[in-house]
């Protein structure tokens, strides 16, 4: 797989094949779908006017995963409410399998896989306009089904726990689309945009901080239908619990309409998948329709080995505390009303938002970048939790209350933060990143696939373990995916989609040896793509200058 020594010789380089020339020559693509004329809305105007271009710029592309994590995320924090509902189902299972009441954890986990696996390859053979759409209607009409959770009663909570299961695997069908559709669509719009060229990390978290915000926004609109429905006292009653479920899923559902109408009205196709997938398509064309995948799978097999693990391990630990963090809750407080305790897990929420623009604002920075992000987010992330898991007894004691729990609480909390201001934020990141254009959202929506693998053991385990011991676990995932990262993941910082793109179409020619970019700058490589495959020894970007001054004559003699 190690690439071939470089050769200076220009008669190597012109002896190439006039339409494989042209095909190799990204220039032509990049000039089509950059817009150069383009100016910079937040420059110019007023303070507010500026801002306000800024938000919706990444705002209304956020809508989908600001969704996903509304109804997602949710879930943990309906179940007292399923409790007070139907107490024989989900507290005693007399009238319901206790096996069966828990695959509502992860059954939805697993309509996400499949959306992630499907739209993820419709995305990059249609196109990620209606992709997204589809993705949108399908989220919108699991809403709908899910609003209608609450009033399915009768058989003592069984009827309501089937629908239910029904339909968050649904929804979760779409939100595992979005994925794919969301991050693809949100670096490519970077790429293609000169002013936020350099910015392409920090538009696409952005976009991702949707999560954030819809996680922080549905534990608000939890809290506010508790006080309205009169759910503050110590045990919560069947009306007061079905209309809170209600109202919250219906205010959901307001969301997704307006993503639904949104991308019906003003979503336009990528440019930068429009415009490079007339390239592939002719490289390929002229040579074998299974040759990308052929060259894709032989060259990007180790960063698709580090995007799948590293999001794994993320998943374990971020999925699998969100799934039980009403539990944690109720350790920290266990004396305390669902509805002081939901005003914590609103806390949460808030410090995990924070996360994600630290990400945000960091991630670009030279010093700082992709690789280091996710990696000090692990390591961090790692000592939090095995600090949890060590002076669990000690903090957890009630002769040490209130301060050790109040410790105990930071660390918790603490996680939330870096787990956004690292691994969750960047291994939605550069999934999007370190791929070409014509295999960009499948290999996302694999990557993010298989975290879901990572929610699934966590919640499996965790509903067989100890609280104590669900820290353990956490912590040697994030452990693990910090070595993962470290060895394996390219650093994409400062590296332009299109210098990606340029080189594959080296490699689907055939001509890969002659490719000598910024691609192949070691300080873009993983330290596995240095000292094993011998990447950077391919770089020389004198002879890349040079062969861009030949490929340039040559097209022009063919268009003279």
């Amino acid at each position: 797989m190690a690439m071939a020594a470089v050769s200076d010789d220009k008669k190597t380089f012109v002896s190439l094949a006039p339409s494989t020339l042209n095909r190799v020559d990204d220039s032509a693509a990049v000039a089509r779908y950059v817009d150069s004329a383009a100016t910079d809305p937040t420059r110019s105007g007023n303070i507010i006017s500026r801002a306000f271009y800024w938000y919706i710029a990444w705002a209304m592309p956020a809508l989908g995963m600001f969704s996903e994590a509304y109804i997602v995320f949710s879930l943990g924090q309906t179940k007292p409410f399923q409790a007070a509902m139907y107490p024989t189902c989900f507290t005693k299972y007399l009238t319901c399998d206790h096996e069966v009441v828990r695959t509502q954890n992860y059954i939805q986990i697993c309509g996400i896989m499949a959306g992630m696996l499907l739209f993820g390859f419709i995305g990059d053979m249609t196109g990620r306009k209606w992709g997204s759409r589809i993705v949108a209607c399908v989220m919108m009409s699991g809403c709908i089904l899910l609003i209608g959770t609450p009033f399915m009663l009768g058989a003592g909570g069984l009827n309501y726990l089937n629908y239910f299961i029904v339909a968050q695997t649904w929804y979760g069908f779409g939100v595992g689309g979005e994925y794919p559709m969301a991050s693809a669509s949100a670096s490519e719009r970077a790429a293609a945009t000169p002013h936020l060229q350099m910015y392409r990390g920090r538009q696409t978290i952005l976009v991702f901080s949707g999560q954030g915000q819809g996680n922080f926004v549905n534990s608000v609109v939890i809290l506010i239908c508790m006080q309205i429905f009169g759910q503050t006292a110590k045990a919560l009653d069947f009306t007061g619990s079905q209309n809170v479920i209600a109202l919250m899923y219906g205010v959901g559902a307001f969301f997704c309409a307006f993503m639904v109408w949104y991308r019906f009205n003003f979503l336009h196709e990528s440019k930068v998948w429009k415009e490079e997938t007339k390239d592939y398509t002719e490289l390929t064309v002229a040579n074998d329709k299974n040759r990308k995948w052929k060259v894709s799978m032989y060259y990007y097999w180790p960063r698709l080995w580090v995007t799948c693990i590293a999001w794994i391990a993320n998943d374990f630990a971020f999925y699998g505390n969100k799934l039980f963090q009403n539990v944690f809750i109720s350790l920290l407080y266990p004396t305390a009303t669902p509805f002081i305790k939901q005003q914590w897990t609103v806390l949460n929420s808030f410090v995990a938002l924070c996360g994600y623009y630290w990400a945000a604002w960091l991630v670009d920075k030279p010093w700082y970048g992709r690789r280091r992000c996710q990696s000090i987010g692990f390591l961090v992330i790692f000592v939090l939790f095995l600090l949890c898991a060590v002076l669990y007894t000690i903090l957890t004691d009630p002769s040490n209350a209130p301060q050790g729990l109040h410790w105990f609480q930071f660390l918790y909390y603490f996680s939330s933060f870096w787990n956004q201001f690292g691994p969750n934020a960047t291994t939605w990141l550069v999934a999007a990143e370190v791929y070409p254009t014509d295999i960009r959202a499948t290999f996302q929506g694999i990557s993010a696939c298989m975290g879901k693998m990572g929610a699934i053991v966590a919640d499996v385990a965790f509903g067989y373990v100890s609280k104590q011991t669900t820290f353990y676990l956490s912590a040697g995932f994030c452990l693990f995916g910090f070595v993962v990262t470290h060895i394996w993941l390219p650093d994409t910082t400062g590296l332009q989609l299109d210098e990606i793109d340029r080189m594959h179409k080296y490699a689907l020619a055939g001509e890969l040896h002659h490719y000598h970019g910024e691609a192949v700058n070691p300080r873009h490589l993983s330290p596995w793509e240095i000292y094993v495959l011998k990447w950077h020894k391919n770089y020389d970007p004198e002879a890349d200058r040079r062969h861009k001054e030949v490929q340039a004559q040559e097209l022009a003699k063919q268009h003279a």
